[in-house]
């Protein structure tokens, strides 16, 4: 069980590693970005890297969310025989994605077309043979997924936050020496070899826990199938989840140039406040959640409730700063060399409304997690199934109308409902003793949509003073009077959230 020290602890060092990586992060895409801009050839890069994204996504969400729950199950019964487990899953992984990667290998044109159909044809060309180069790097995905969750299951947060951090170094260094001679195929062998820098710093510390290659698998045949009972859901809501990005880029292809690129780079700068300040929260509270699920559904929901008040709590005014500021905020990390000021408008746009969505992103894959400890992952699958299904028909209505912005309100508004489908799930599923809670967290959100607004409407009202200061002094000045404001309000307000950050501990 965590304690309340050990809890702050592991996300405070994870947040800390977490930012260390998104700062190399950023420093990768304004390099990719100022070799590249928002152009063809850069549309043609992140396209490329869709299907093997798509790949390692699948099978390596599903073995590090599904690895965690089983692995403790196990492991509470016999230390032993949960290594030896999860060293016969990981191998029968392996051979999945060798398979995997050889049958993109042979169909890789049609996958392309599927991918890109509002590409030419020397753009497709050119995908193909990009999306060649990356599928290798399925192989070090995952592996490194794998280690990740033996790592977090054992509570070691270290190295698996560490892993951003040596691909995107790899990466930068890839970029900065071969982006120049090589163009874009530069780009992608250094895709595949930060995806092997993934595994290898993660490598030293798996070994500890005798984790080894097993090829033989007819004997433990049966225990195999069991087990891919319980992850196809989690694989299939893997994929739905990355359906969500694929039929985001294949609409923005048929949209003028650069707007795939516009969607990646706005959906990357998204990203920043999920990856430092939400998803360290999510990964620290994951094998505690678990543990709760195993001892009863109302010590699960305590610790459940509590943690998707600190998320919204912690991403509202993240996204206030980003909804006021976002043009500086993309102008700063992007506009250079090749990204250009029409490249910022475009990216805005789209950023605008990605923003507005941000606490959803986070509560979704917090709630997904949620339902994993629980072993509901039938209940994850239909989620995110639901989820795709309305984002390829609100992407394909909107981008008509509203261009790259369309699609980020398409993504927005599925984020939005399967969070409340999954968290109306956990209420039908309580006691009436355990509504309290539930009518806890309802008032603690709606004080918070309240608190946003009443900031949001005096930063956009102070907005034109701040656009007279230098880009670096208005996003600290909107910072500094967004977040000095949210936590006097809340102090007003009385949300609790303020103070349940610090109390995650056994009772």
């Amino acid at each position: 069980m965590p304690t309340r020290s050990h809890v702050l602890k592991s996300v405070g060092l994870v947040t800390i590693i977490a930012a260390i990586g998104k700062v190399l992060g950023f420093g990768r895409e304004s390099i990719i970005a100022a070799y590249f801009g928002a152009s063809s050839m850069a549309d043609v890069f992140f396209v490329a890297s869709l299907i093997p994204t798509i790949l390692f996504t699948a099978l390596g969400s599903g073995l590090q969310a599904g690895v965690i729950p089983i692995y403790l199950e196990k492991k509470a019964k016999n230390p032993m025989k949960a290594d030896h487990f999860i060293s016969l899953l990981g191998s029968f992984f392996m051979l999945v994605a060798g398979v995997m990667t050889i049958a993109c290998m042979i169909f890789t044109k049609p996958l392309v077309m599927m991918v890109a159909p509002g590409f030419s044809a020397a753009e497709l060309e050119l995908t193909e043979s990009l999306t060649r180069i990356m599928l290798p790097s399925l192989l070090f995905f995952t592996l490194s997924y794998m280690a990740t969750g033996v790592l977090n299951a054992n509570k070691r947060f270290m190295l698996p936050a560490l892993t951003s951090t040596a691909q995107n170094t790899v990466i930068i260094i890839a970029t900065v020496l071969f982006a120049a001679p090589f163009g874009v195929e530069g780009l992608a062998w250094g895709f595949v070899f930060g995806a092997a820098s993934q595994f290898l710093i993660q490598y030293p510390s798996l070994k500890r826990y005798n984790i080894r290659l097993i090829i033989s698998f007819l004997p433990h045949r049966q225990q195999i199938v069991q087990t891919l009972y319980t992850f196809y859901p989690i694989i299939i809501a893997a994929l739905a989840i990355q359906l969500n990005s694929v039929v985001d880029r294949i609409i923005a292809t048929s949209l003028e140039t650069g707007s795939v690129s516009a969607l990646n780079y706005a959906n990357r700068l998204l990203w920043l406040p999920l990856s430092i300040v939400l998803t360290p929260l999510i990964t620290v509270l994951y094998p505690s959640i678990v543990e709760r699920a195993l001892i009863g559904y109302k010590s699960f929901l305590s610790l459940t409730l509590r943690g998707m008040k600190s998320l919204i709590f912690l991403a509202i005014p993240f996204m206030i700063v980003m909804l006021i500021s976002g043009n500086s905020l993309i102008t700063l990390a992007f506009q250079r060399g090749a990204f250009d000021a029409s490249a910022t408008e475009t990216t805005n746009t789209a950023f605008f409304f990605y923003s507005a969505a941000l606490p959803f992103f986070a509560l979704r894959d917090y709630l997904m997690n949620a339902f994993y400890a629980l072993k509901k992952t039938k209940v994850a699958m239909y989620s995110c199934l639901f989820a795709v299904f309305l984002n390829v028909m609100l992407s394909w209505f909107l981008s008509h109308q509203l261009g790259v912005g369309g699609i980020a309100i398409a993504s927005g508004i599925s984020m939005l409902l399967q969070s409340l489908y999954l968290f109306c799930f956990l209420w039908l599923k309580a006691d009436r003793e355990d509504y309290a809670v539930f009518r806890d967290a309802m008032t603690e959100g709606g004080k918070l949509i309240i608190i946003g607004a009443i900031i949001y409407g005096l930063a956009r009202w102070i907005y034109p003073l701040a656009s007279t200061f230098s880009i670096i002094e208005e996003l600290v000045f909107i910072t500094l009077l967004v977040f000095g404001l949210y936590l006097a309000l809340s102090m007003i307000f009385k949300v609790s959230s303020l103070q349940s950050l610090s109390r995650f501990k056994s009772k």
